[in-house]
């Protein structure tokens, strides 16, 4: 059954993977500041959503009879999730949950970073190269839905346009806090552009353009 899958379904579900694995480092920073509340958070939030998908061959889970609207569905279960489950623990703790999922989102984009160092299949000396394995590892729709206008300056410069990620139609569905979960994406952003190459920064800063809010996204090298 495999054999009807392809190179874009497997990048798909390691994006996924990703989210999953992120969820997965709030709820164990979460567990050591609150213990048992966590747990009961966790508990209500996967009620509504089902549990993260397991780790297993994608070929086995994957339904081949529909493969674009199975990914579709579980690009949506788990970035809803994961934002449900940071607007419990917030509205619950307040700034401390704030502060450890701000942390886990720091330390999950370093993670990343160094995975993606490790590749050696990336050219981490040109912010090209850097955006390149951002798009590989962060989880942004589908492919069809990209709407992100990236440009290259002559002076190693990748500045990107758009909104920080569309995941904000399924931060609309969890209740989240859309500021501070672009916030969130900002710390993961910086701590994998930063492992990935420490003479390179991520920065970002909001715009207009045809009077319309922009975010502007840059990877530049460290003066």
């Amino acid at each position: 059954m495999s054999a009807f899958l392809g190179h874009i379904h497997y990048w798909l579900y390691h994006k996924i993977g990703r989210v999953v694995e992120r969820e997965q480092l709030i709820f164990q920073k979460a567990e050591e500041m609150c213990g048992a509340t966590a747990e009961e958070l966790q508990s209500q939030v996967w009620q509504i959503y089902g549990q993260p998908l397991p780790d297993t061959e994608l070929g086995e889970l994957i339904d081949h009879t529909n493969i674009h609207g199975w990914l579709q569905r579980q690009i949506t279960i788990a970035e809803t999730r994961e934002a449900a489950f940071i607007k419990e623990l917030v509205d619950t703790c307040g700034g401390a949950a704030q502060d450890i999922v701000l942390s886990a989102y720091a330390e999950h984009g370093k993670l990343c970073g160094e995975h993606a160092k490790a590749q050696r299949k990336y050219d981490g000396q040109r912010a090209a190269g850097i955006y390149q394995a951002v798009n590989d590892y962060v989880l942004n729709g589908m492919p069809c839905d990209q709407g992100d206008v990236v440009t290259v300056n002559e002076d190693d410069r990748v500045i990107w346009e758009g909104e920080i990620c569309l995941q904000e139609r399924n931060w609309t569905k969890a209740g989240v806090d859309k500021a501070f979960m672009k916030e969130c994406y900002q710390k993961w952003f910086a701590g994998f552009v930063k492992a990935l190459n420490p003479a390179f920064v991520y920065s970002q800063a909001a715009d207009t353009l045809k009077g319309s809010p922009v975010n502007r996204h840059q990877i530049v090298k460290e003066a």
